[in-house]
This record gives C-alpha cells, sequence and structure tokens, in this order.
C-alpha cells in the first residue's frame, strides 16, 4: 500500500504544493485507488494535479467524519468528476463510504458540520452511497472500520461520526485517521479487535491534540509507547507542543503535503 499526503495542514518549501487546515490522503493498493477525506478546499485536487495523480480513477473516498476540514473539498470533487463526464472522459464508479450520520446535524459539535450543509439526495445522484456503523472490508488487507466504541466519557470534541481504517500490514496494523476525536486509544483498540491483529506497526494522522493539557498527552505517550508502535505519523489537528512531549515516549516522524509513504 502507498499513501500520499495530498493536503495538510503544513508543506515542505521544495515542492511548492498547498497547504491548509485539511486532510486528504490518496492511497492505492494494488488497483485500489481511494480518497481518504477532501480537506477543507479544492487544495487536495490542485496538488493531486500537480504531483500527476489522475483522481478519474479513484474508486472510494472514505470520509473520516463530517467537520469541515474532512469534507469541504467534496463538492469539489464531485464537480470535477461532472466536467469529466462533460467532455467524454470515462472513470470508475465512485463509492462513498462513511458513518450514516456523516450527513446528519450535531448540535453536540463544536466545529462546523459541513456534511449536514450537503444534500444525501444530490450527492446520492453522483456517488454510490455505502454508509454503515459496522467494519467495511474495501480490500482484504484494507478495512473501514465503522463506528469507533468509546467506553469511557466523552469529551466535548467527540464527534460521534467519526471513523478511521486499518491495512492489515506485514508487520502489523497501518492505523489511518482523520482527527481521532474518539481518542486514538479508543481507534487503535477497536483496529485491532475488528481485525483480531495485536501488532500495531504504523499511526498516521490527525491526533486532535491541539491545546490538551500535558498530563493528557502523558498519558497518551505511555500507552502509545506500550503498544511498542513502530512509526507514529501525527499531523493536521496535532500542533508542535504535542509532539514534543509525545516524542519523548514514541518516534515522532515528519508528514507534510506531498509525503509518500508504503507499506507491504
Amino acid at each position: 500500500m502507498e499513501l500520499t499526503v495530498l493536503v495538510d495542514n503544513n508543506t515542505s518549501a521544495s515542492n511548492c504544493l498547498i497547504a491548509e487546515h485539511g486532510l486528504s490522503f490518496y492511497i492505492e493498493e494494488y488497483d485500489l485507488k481511494l480518497l481518504f477525506d477532501c480537506g477543507s478546499s479544492d487544495a487536495f485536487i490542485k496538488n493531486a494535479y500537480n504531483m500527476q495523480i489522475d483522481l478519474s480513477y479513484v474508486t472510494d473516498i472514505v470520509l473520516s467524519h463530517s467537520h469541515l476540514d474532512h469534507v469541504g473539498g467534496l463538492l469539489r470533487l464531485q464537480a470535477l468528476y461532472q466536467k469529466f463526464q462533460y467532455v467524454g472522459i470515462d472513470f470508475p464508479a465512485k463509492n462513498i463510504i462513511a458513518h450514516p450520520d456523516v450527513f446528519k446535524p450535531s448540535e453536540k459539535n463544536i466545529l462546523d458540520n459541513e456534511a449536514s450543509n450537503l444534500s444525501r439526495e444530490e450527492i446520492d445522484k453522483f456517488f454510490n452511497l455505502e454508509l454503515t456503523t459496522k467494519p467495511l472490508p474495501i480490500t482484504r488487507k484494507l478495512i473501514y472500520l465503522g463506528e469507533i466504541p468509546v467506553p469511557n466519557e466523552v469529551s466535548i470534541d467527540y464527534s460521534p461520526d467519526e471513523s478511521a481504517m486499518a491495512y492489515k500490514s506485514s508487520e502489523g496494523l497501518v492505523i489511518i485517521s482523520g482527527c481521532s476525536h474518539s481518542g486514538i486509544d479508543n481507534i487503535i483498540n477497536h483496529a485491532k479487535y475488528v481485525t483480531g491483529e495485536d501488532r500495531v506497526n504504523t499511526v498516521i494522522g490527525g491526533l486532535f491534540l491541539i491545546n490538551k493539557s500535558e498530563e493528557y498527552i502523558n498519558k497518551l505517550g505511555e500507552y502509545l509507547r506500550n503498544q511498542n508502535i513502530r512509526r507514529i505519523f501525527p499531523c493536521h489537528c496535532t500542533d508542535l507542543e504535542a509532539k514534543i512531549i509525545l516524542s519523548k515516549y514514541v518516534k515522532i516522524e515528519d508528514v507534510y503535503t506531498g509525503k509518500k509513504y508504503t507499506w507491504t
């Protein structure tokens, strides 16, 4: 599996790609070409073009949850595909995989619920919607995790429609997270349960550690260290202070727009 960061909060001075407060990953596994989130705007589309990634071949779009910085670019993507249709470009059918509540307004969310402003009826006319709370195998090794159980008391930033993905690599699980409002510890525990794999090789994605207390981050660091995770790539909604604290417990690696990673 190869994962390319189409957009993140950070970029590199050497690649001249766009950064924004948002997240979008392009994932390839053999014939599968998948988008994990669509960022805040059309920045991920522009970056894909500049990296010579043809989004017309994408077959599956996974939405981690309904916040603006993850679904804001969805209508821009639909508009792009409609332009392809207009000029006669053929492309495969597109599936959207997400929690059923991704289009449901939630007064509990402190962030803008952008997906609730999308018309499910209009989206359903163009995309095949696979909305489920249950885990869903996308390939033999790549799994959409469905609703994340949260056994402890939820915080104000909890997003009940959130999910994540897990890839069963030869060296353990690769956990792919959008924001981890549910807690990356709960996501990891659920991924282990769903896949039956106890080894965790990599965590990549947002950890939602903006303005979290040092005590909270230290506790998370201890948990991550006890999991014997080889590689951790915190990005998007993980600030520098949190990365510095976590680095006392685990090896923190860099993430930025345009970066590519590979697992077997």
